[in-house]
């Protein structure tokens, strides 16, 4: 059991770590650009739905690369 909460708080901090991250690096890109003028809080919306995206299906890249080769050693 206790190592089932301990992979959950991996897994959530592994998502909000990469979320975080995806958000640092979306903002480099002028996304305002694609927008209409003075609407700066749907560019806000989009960006951080974008950061959610990418930082969660980055996350869950890691883990998956992580729990496979963990697997690994169960081939020899």
């Amino acid at each position: 059991m206790q190592s089932i909460g301990l992979q959950a708080v991996v897994t959530i901090i592994s998502h909000m770590g990469f979320i975080v991250i995806s958000f640092y690096g979306l903002q480099a890109i002028r996304l305002e650009q694609f927008f209409k003028p003075n609407h700066m809080r749907q560019v806000q919306i989009v960006m951080m739905f974008l950061a959610i995206v990418m930082g969660y299906s980055v996350s869950q890249f890691f883990l998956e690369i992580i729990s496979q080769a963990r697997n690994i050693m169960f081939l020899v």
